[in-house]
């Protein structure tokens, strides 16, 4: 069993926000390979508040109680929360076996380093999403990077201290879309409460992509974090070499080591990594996993 801790800045019930999140989540609730051993919100879709109440709401609709949670940063900076302390208990508890998806602001993660400056050297795996490699430019208008950026300080650490990073780049995600007619051809015969839930919360999603990028579908940007976590084999590994500042990452910028990072130049120095940006290798077994895995679930009520 893998035991994995969520970060995440979720906002499945809040309209006019994301819900991947929360579908990262289901996905991973529907994995019998997984054992959630914690949960952690933080800033980024929305305020700390609200992901806060979002994500008390899931806990509470899928009878999470016994898994502990804790509300984390609200802001850049803002690192000794109690997020950040249940991360470096739940790393001393289970050494070597811990693995993060962290899908939202990296500020948590930094707050753990400060409290324990061995926290990276326990975790076994960092699964990320955020990060851009190229602008995302879509029929509308370009889409902000918002996971690195709001917090390059703590993304900094977390790429350059922690170990075993595979990080899910925007870009990437961007080789499967969603379509409403697709959602709708998996969940409008299954009669179940489960797919009548993720129906009701993805429709708006779907309008708001089209009304604000033009985007005919959605992009399922943290669950595919979440498939990479459980089954990656079903993408392709691609470990390089990158250059990361925190100049560049304010901007979610994620540099080759064979590009010229020179736009991104600052008096704050370069610093090359190794990191691994998965690829989509089997797109059609993802999109079957997804909605497999989310029928699994169970509704309390």
């Amino acid at each position: 069993m893998k035991k994995v801790l969520i970060d995440f800045d979720n906002t499945f019930f809040t309209p006019n926000r994301d819900i991947d999140d929360g579908l990262a989540l289901m996905y991973l609730l529907g994995s019998p390979e997984v054992d959630i051993v914690g949960i952690t919100s933080t800033f980024g879709n929305s305020t700390i508040e609200e992901v806060d109440q979002s994500t008390r709401r899931l806990i509470n609709k899928f009878g999470l109680q016994s898994i502990p949670y804790a509300k984390g940063a609200s802001e850049t900076a803002d690192y000794l929360t109690p997020a950040s302390q249940l991360l470096v208990e739940l790393a001393n508890e289970y050494k070597d076996e811990l693995i993060i998806i962290a899908v939202g602001s990296m500020t948590n993660l930094q707050g753990a380093y400060l409290r324990d400056s061995h926290f990276f050297k326990k975790v076994r795996q960092l699964v990320l999403m955020g990060g851009i490699t190229q602008p995302l430019i879509f029929d509308k208008q370009e889409m902000r990077e918002m996971n690195f950026s709001i917090d390059p300080q703590a993304t900094f650490t977390v790429l350059t201290k922690g170990k075993n990073v595979s990080i899910l780049t925007a870009n990437n995600c961007l080789d499967l879309l969603f379509t409403q007619s697709e959602y709708e051809q998996a969940f409008d015969n299954q009669q179940s409460p489960i797919a009548n839930f993720i129906q009701s919360y993805a429709e708006p999603w779907f309008v708001d992509n089209e009304d604000e990028y033009g985007i005919k579908g959605f992009y399922n940007w943290d669950s595919l974090a979440a498939v990479y976590l459980v089954e990656p084999e079903l993408f392709e590994d691609q470990w390089r070499n990158f250059n990361v500042s925190i100049n560049s990452l304010s901007m979610g910028s994620l540099i080759a080591e064979d590009f010229d990072p020179s736009p991104y130049s600052s008096s704050r120095p370069f610093k090359k990594v190794l990191i691994n940006t998965p690829i989509v290798k089997k797109g059609d077994q993802i999109r079957k996993s997804l909605f497999q895995r989310w029928l699994n679930v169970k509704l309390e009520d």
